[in-house]
Order: C-alpha cells, then sequence, then structure tokens
C-alpha cells in the first residue's frame, strides 16, 4: 500500500519535470523572436526607432538585443547590410501615415487660405 502511494506521489513529479524543457522554451520563445527581428532590422539596415515601430507588439529591450547582437556581429565579420525589398502597399495607409497625410492637407490649406487673403488685400489697394 505505502509503495502505491509512494508510486501516486512521484506520477505527477515525473510528469511535471518531463515537460520542464517544453515548459522554457514556450517560455523563451517571445524573446527569442524579439531578437530575430531586431537581428533582421539590423542586417537589413533598419534603425531600431523604425524597427520598433513595425513591431510594436514586440518587447523593445529583446529587439535592442538582437539589433546589439547582429550589429557586432556584422562589425567584427565586416558585413554589409542587404537592403530590405520595398515595402508592399496596400492602397491603405497606416495611421501615422494618415495622420501626416492629414496634418500636412490642413497646413496647405491654412497657407492657402493665407495667400489668398493676402492677394486681395494688395488687390484692394491702388498702387
Amino acid at each position: 500500500m505505502k509503495a502505491l502511494k509512494t508510486l501516486l506521489l512521484m506520477l505527477p513529479l515525473t510528469l511535471a519535470l518531463s515537460a520542464c524543457d517544453q515548459l522554457l522554451e514556450a517560455v523563451n520563445k517571445p524573446k527569442a523572436n524579439g531578437k530575430a527581428i531586431g537581428a533582421a532590422c539590423r542586417h537589413s539596415g533598419r534603425s531600431l526607432e523604425d524597427c520598433y515601430r513595425r513591431n510594436a507588439k514586440v518587447a523593445k529591450s529583446d529587439i535592442f538585443a538582437g539589433w546589439k547582437e547582429m550589429n557586432e556581429y556584422m562589425q567584427s565579420k565586416k558585413i554589409d547590410i542587404v537592403p530590405p525589398p520595398p515595402d508592399v502597399t496596400t492602397g491603405q495607409l497606416s495611421p501615422m501615415e494618415a495622420a501626416a497625410e492629414d496634418h500636412a492637407a490642413q497646413a496647405g490649406s491654412e497657407t492657402a487660405s493665407a495667400a489668398s487673403a493676402v492677394t486681395q488685400k494688395t488687390q484692394g489697394k491702388p498702387h
């Protein structure tokens, strides 16, 4: 009877320890992905800020760690950057691009309004 109790206690412990490496892999996967993203950004010549902006859901510390490791590796081996392919345009603007375009349009309309007001004032006065 005592052997059965010992076996029943050892079984969950054995199962938990056998899956330990799988648990660690699952926990470390986001960190490894962040480092890979950072390394790819450095290899393609992208800046850290651009990499952060493109991968907002990934931890910045992981991206930086990968970027830094790749930077040191590329400098020690004298490896040149590999330019990334051009971005694919979907016809939709990102929220940042839409805000910038909206701001530029407002600034342009304000400038046009000011220019027409100056024109009207100068045309109304005799020379």
